[in-house]
């Protein structure tokens, strides 16, 4: 069996939507599960298990950016395995304890590495919208494309934004890359798939030992 992960839901897409969705696709039945950050609601991702390959990648291939719901969605194949363990980042019984954990590799792949930038050196009380409105102009950007990185439930300053394409992204960094941001006027860094930082963060090329 086959999965394929499902970006850019509205939050308030229902299961029923995405199972009319790939209607004309070989589905296996009550197999949406929707993504889930640190607080426990919808993180605009899901997943949905087909019965083979070949009707995974017939269906990626024809619905590939179309619309559900206001937003369109952009399909990956994840492996059977992947799709067990599709919130397996997301802890259990919220904030208690402190393990609160968002990690930047679980939204980053090669099938959107291009268009990504991380930013380091973001004040720690910084949100999602003053990071959206810090790149306005540079496509169309929205809160379900940026996430803040934490570890054990406390920010560590770095962030993911998703733009629309590659373009939109390097003209993002090399126009924004060391401008201030948010109350207490800190500047931040911008990092691409091809900067050390990012590919660090992000797990894109891990190191093994010698």
């Amino acid at each position: 069996m086959v999965a394929l992960k499902i970006r850019g839901l509205p939050y308030q897409t229902r299961r029923e939507e995405l199972y009319d969705f790939f209607k004309d696709f070989a589905v296996r039945e009550k197999s949406v599960v929707f993504g889930l950050g640190p607080d426990g609601r919808k993180n605009g991702f899901g997943s949905i298990l087909f019965e083979n390959e070949v009707e995974a990648t017939q269906a990626m291939t024809a619905l590939q950016r179309q619309h559900v719901g206001d937003r369109y969605v952009e399909l990956s194949p994840i492996s059977y395995n992947d799709y067990l363990n599709f919130n397996s980042n997301v802890p259990k019984g919220g904030a208690a304890g402190g393990q609160e954990f968002v990690k930047l590799s679980q939204y980053v792949g090669d099938d959107n590495k291009d268009r990504c930038l991380v930013m380091r050196g973001l004040p720690y009380r910084i949100n999602v919208e003053e990071i959206v409105a810090f790149f306005e102009g540079y496509g169309n950007l929205s809160k379900q494309d940026v996430f803040i990185e934490q570890r054990f439930g406390k920010r560590t300053g770095s962030a993911l934004v998703i733009f629309e394409n590659q373009d939109v992204a390097q003209d993002a960094k090399q126009t924004m890359n060391k401008q201030i941001i948010g109350q207490e006027s800190r500047y931040v860094e911008l990092f691409d798939c091809n900067d050390e930082f990012m590919q660090k963060i992000c797990n894109l090329y891990p190191t093994t030992s010698q």
